[in-house]
């Protein structure tokens, strides 16, 4: 018997089945027909008209195919839902935040793409953070828990590099800190980072800082203003290991706690911890807090609305020192998990003690970072923004 044509008479076979299969996968294609989108009523659209909405969802419904594309299942009111993501005014840094998230959001496709089954993405496990009794008490944090967080190291008296603050990756090329935290015009910022010595997740990224941004109004020995951003000599790659984080752009924090961390020491006067730590605070209101700080020389014209405290009023949990410039942060209440930073740690009275701690309110000064950060985007503001 001819080879070829033993072959041909498997391939007809094939080629028929595979004819039949598409053209009864065309056919139910069922464009406008209802379905289920999770708990709510959906409708069959073409996959690239809701793309960005699934783009958020863990699991896409297949209503069928055309032959350009699948036909999924999308919200009802997907047009409004688009708008309201393309929403033109909309803040920069929402937008970036957005951007970031989403092009960390790949993940593996499983299920059937037979009409009217469901593919799951499964996404690597997002890390949030837990409420517990960290550094000062101190739990180590877990790996891709915080992706964002930053450490800046300057040289000490015989030149050698010591790592001294915290802070917080916020863009491909910028950080954001303290800005009493910045006493040298050499600094190193880290990323990366779970526990010194250790390959275990890889080894961190160490980038030099080209350009040093204070806020114009903070003053040296005051904790007003107590801001700066932090240009990296180049853009860095995106990782489970890291990512920037979002800024928090409401005045009002609509939480009772808050997560900081740091590799700062674990008691008044101690070492610095050799791995990242996190700990879980109250968020007082301004006013609450106002009575701890009434006769400080660090703000001795009273706390301000640019201000944010939180601690532990029965003590022993706290930042401390090496903690500063560090991220005081919450977590989107969806599945993504996204941090949000709300504070950056500024100062405190001791560690551990029970009298709150000082941040900077980032929401405060959100105009002042899109007009560094993201000028390009930012056509609202001017280039007096921009202090150098």
């Amino acid at each position: 018997m001819s080879p070829t044509i033993d072959n041909a008479r498997w391939i007809t076979p094939i080629a028929l089945s595979a004819i039949f299969f598409l053209g009864s996968v065309l056919a139910a294609s069922n464009e406008g027909e209802s379905c289920a989108y999770g708990n709510e009523p959906g409708i069959c659209q073409g996959y690239n008209l809701c793309r960005p909405l699934l783009e958020k969802s863990r699991i896409v419904k297949i209503c069928g195919y055309t032959s350009q594309q699948a036909v999924v299942c999308c919200p009802v009111d997907y047009r409004e839902r688009l708008q309201q993501l393309n929403d033109p005014n909309q803040r920069v840094s929402e937008r970036k935040c957005r951007d970031y998230q989403s092009s960390s959001n790949s993940g593996l496709l499983f299920g059937s793409l037979a009409v009217g089954s469901s593919v799951v993405k499964l996404k690597p496990r997002t890390q949030c953070p837990t409420d517990q009794n960290l550094i000062v008490g101190g739990t180590a944090a877990r790996f891709g828990e915080f992706p964002h967080m930053a450490r800046l190291a300057m040289p000490d008296e015989n030149g050698a590099m010591v790592f001294r603050c915290g802070a917080t990756l916020i863009s491909e090329q910028w950080v954001m800190t303290a800005a009493h935290c910045l006493e040298s015009q050499t600094i190193v910022v880290r990323l990366g980072e779970l526990k010194e010595g250790s390959d275990e997740f890889g080894d961190p990224v160490d980038v030099q800082v080209t350009r040093i941004v204070k806020h114009p109004n903070y003053k040296p020995r005051t904790v007003y203003n107590d801001i700066a951003l932090l240009k990296l000599a180049r853009p860095v790659t995106f990782s489970s290991r890291i990512r920037p984080a979002c800024l928090y752009g409401s005045s009002t924090v609509d939480r009772t706690k808050a997560v900081a961390i740091g590799f700062g020491s674990t008691e008044a006067y101690g070492a610095a911890s050799k791995e990242l730590l996190k700990v879980s605070l109250d968020v007082f209101t301004t006013a609450a807090c106002s009575v701890f700080f009434q006769r400080n020389r660090r703000v001795p014209q009273g706390l301000r609305e640019t201000h944010l405290c939180a601690g532990f009023l029965s003590g022993g949990r706290d930042t401390c020192t090496g903690d500063s410039g560090g991220p005081l942060q919450i977590s989107s209440e969806d599945e993504a998990c996204v941090a949000q930073i709300i504070g950056i740690t500024s100062f405190g009275i001791g560690c551990g003690s029970t009298t709150p701690g000082i941040y900077t309110r980032v929401s405060e000064y959100i105009d002042w970072i899109e007009g560094i950060v993201w000028p390009t985007d930012s056509a609202s503001l001017t280039d007096g923004l921009r202090f150098s």
